[in-house]
């Protein structure tokens, strides 16, 4: 799968543990032969703050694939909404 495939790692919450867990899956699906994978971004449930979307977006910089992606019931997340 890895050489003709990616792997989405799901949706994911707007919170400190699933920003930290998607550095550790990311580097796990690497190591299991599935480079081009990734996750939402500042998360996919709840809604996020200033501070943690842009503590996940430098860090997405360097995922091998990511989108900044919610549902419809959260707050909108691009760095520009914030107004901090």
């Amino acid at each position: 799968m890895g050489k003709y495939g990616s792997r989405w790692l799901g949706d994911n919450s707007a919170d400190l543990d699933h920003f930290e867990t998607s550095i550790t899956g990311i580097m796990m699906m690497g190591m299991f032969g599935i480079p081009f994978n990734g996750v939402d971004i500042c998360g996919f449930g709840g809604n996020t703050n200033a501070e943690l979307c842009a503590r996940w977006t430098v860090v997405g910089a360097f995922y091998p694939f990511t989108r900044n992606h919610n549902d419809y019931s959260s707050i909108s997340q691009e760095p520009y909404v914030f107004k901090d």
